[in-house]
């Protein structure tokens, strides 16, 4: 049973985003994903600052819904037998909120909006007959309040609505010269229009995807939220539209991830492609393609900032308290600083899997020097220790996983040098593929199983992806044995795993919720179909009342932790539906359904 606390809806328009829960806007960086917010109460309840509409007083009932497959959310408030209904959206193209309102009652918006994260007051102005403007006095930027209906303005901060139909249409200016109170305010969007032009865009670009049978509320819902991380400027994808959130209630297990991690990204283009969004896919490939350095390290970094520039130095806002009172509240992230060795591989897989689906010679031809420049990096260094998946800060060794995904790299690049009659880079890149092989399988595997690390005897739950990429078939003694560890040291209730037990932090209490879904897609393999449609209803159930899923699971309350949502579990879950769909169209058998 999932509870309130992280009941939120996520709102996006491919430029910036917003949490919303019941009524009220926690969260709303702009202009863009990794900007400072200016609402930001789910970090801070006291001083974050927010945006709530909801009806006047106490005692009404309140009910969510998505329009549709879209990021738009309805909210439905009932007081006595009147009701009053609100739809939220982020506009397309504009780091605006628009909130379209029909209400049989009195409605109240409260608007506290505090730049860089709650750190500056704003300066404020009522415009008659018009709205409100919030001033950063220590810049030209700003936000404009544009109110139709019949209101009341009480104070820059509270407006009375009265019953009826209208909008509060918010907008960020980086200098409100420009504005939409400026003289050319005109040219922005109109609230109905923009509406009606945000469901069509998104019903027609979903429309374009794969069609399954199989959960297909989660599908779809999955795949709204990848492209709702998809910032449409640049094609690169963010591993989740938050920052800080923690992983354990309490705890300093609070991250930015408003970037784009390659692993993560590489991940969500596998999912792209699978679902036939193969223009989406490519222009993330292109995005990964144009940061990566032929001279040295492939990705000189292991995650990119939306624009494709390095990124930013980890620091602390000192002045939050931190989602329930976690800190440290965090902007940037010193993972920047890691050598992450896998990454090359994660993707060199998804390069691979754009392939396998288009058969695009030109497009692998034109980006050719990009495979060779990541198979020359991984020939020279993948004897060497690295971080791992897990980001495990002050730490290098030589890791299962990541020698395996030096593995992957040079079988793909051997693939696909094959594919294109490039023989003697074919041959020489998987000779070297077969001795990262010979590598694993003799320093990586211990008393049956696969470990961690060489040297080490424990397990973590990357080593669950050997299969899933092709090293090593799931029916092998090895790998089955060691599916069986996981499956017992890293349970810890019903379909919900750990991703190691221990780290630099201490012990790990949640689950991870992509490993529910690397298993699934083993039991596919496996022809376990039980196993893995159980696996799926079980991350259904810890999903939000509103189907986003986060980093991780709190397995008692079901609630979502760490940043949410997250790009991880939702690509896997693309993935994973269309692999059980495939297997049971193979073998002509009914699919379940989300009824």
């Amino acid at each position: 049973m999932y509870n309130d606390t992280m009941n939120y809806a996520f709102l996006s328009n491919g430029l910036t985003s917003a949490l919303e829960s019941t009524g009220s806007i926690d969260w709303f960086p702009v202009p863009r994903f990794d900007s400072p917010s200016v609402f930001t109460k789910v970090l801070d309840s006291e001083k974050g600052g927010y945006f709530s509409l909801t009806p006047l007083g106490e005692g009404y009932k309140v009910q969510q819904e998505y329009i549709g497959y879209t990021l738009a959310v309805k909210t439905s408030f009932k007081v006595g037998q009147a009701e009053a209904k609100v739809i939220d959206f982020l506009p397309l193209s504009l780091p605006a909120v628009i909130r379209l309102y029909e209400s049989e009652v009195e409605l109240e918006a409260i608007i506290r909006p505090v730049f860089n994260y709650g750190l500056i007051n704003a300066g404020t102005e009522i415009i008659e007959d018009k709205g409100i403007t919030y001033k950063n006095p220590l810049s030209k930027e700003g936000l404009e309040l544009l109110i139709y209906g019949n209101y009341e303005v009480l104070s820059p901060y509270e407006v009375r609505i009265k019953p009826g139909r209208g909008y509060l249409y918010l907008l960020y200016s980086k200098d409100l010269r420009y504005g939409l109170f400026s003289q050319k305010g005109f040219v922005y969007s109109r609230p109905y229009d923009a509406f009606s032009k945000l469901i069509g865009y998104v019903e027609k670009e979903l429309s374009k995807a794969r069609k399954v049978n199989t959960l297909r509320e989660m599908y779809y819902r999955s795949l709204s939220a990848i492209l709702g991380m998809y910032y449409k400027p640049s094609g690169g994808i963010v591993a989740s539209p938050t920052s800080s959130i923690p992983e354990i209630v309490g705890e300093g297990r609070n991250w930015d991830y408003r970037f784009v991690w390659v692993r993560d990204s590489s991940y969500a283009i596998e999912a792209l492609v699978k679902a036939g969004l193969t223009n989406y896919a490519r222009r993330t490939l292109d995005f990964l393609i144009s940061v990566l350095d032929p001279s040295s390290k492939s990705f000189d970094h292991p995650f990119y900032t939306i624009d494709g520039t390095p990124p930013p130095a980890e620091e602390t806002l000192d002045w939050l308290n931190g989602f329930l009172n976690s800190k440290p509240v965090r902007i940037g992230n010193a993972a920047y600083l890691q050598i992450q060795m896998d990454v090359e591989g994660a993707f060199m897989n998804s390069l691979y899997t754009y392939y396998q689906e288009t058969g695009d010679d030109d497009y692998i031809d034109r980006n050719f020097w990009a495979i060779e420049s990541i198979a020359s990096w991984v020939k020279s260094s993948w004897k060497d220790p690295s971080t791992d998946i897990w980001e495990e800060r002050g730490i290098t060794r030589h890791y299962t996983h990541t020698k395996v995904m030096s593995w992957v790299s040079m079988d793909r690049a051997s693939k696909l040098a094959s594919a294109l009659g490039y023989s003697d880079s074919a041959e020489e890149w998987g000779a070297i593929a077969n001795e990262i092989k010979q590598d694993v399988m003799s320093n990586g595997v211990r008393d049956g199983s696969f470990i961690r690390y060489y040297g080490g005897d424990e397990i973590d739950a990357a080593l669950l992806t050997l299969p899933l990429y092709g090293f090593i078939s799931p029916r092998e003694k090895v790998f089955l044995n060691t599916l069986n560890r996981i499956e017992n040291e890293l349970k810890v209730e019903d379909g919900l795993y750990l991703r190691y037990r221990r780290d630099f932090l201490g012990n790990t209490v949640n689950p991870f919720t992509l490993v529910t879904l690397w298993m699934a897609r083993v039991y596919v393999r496996l022809n376990e179909k039980e196993k893995a449609v159980k696996l799926l209803e079980k991350l259904r159930e810890c999903s939000s009342p509103l189907g986003l899923i986060g980093e991780h699971v709190d397995p008692k309350t079901c609630e979502a932790r760490g940043n949410f949502p997250h790009l991880f579990p939702h690509s896997g879950v693309v993935i994973t539906v269309i692999e059980m769909e495939e297997k049971w169209n193979e073998r002509k058998q009914d699919a379940p359904t989300d009824k």
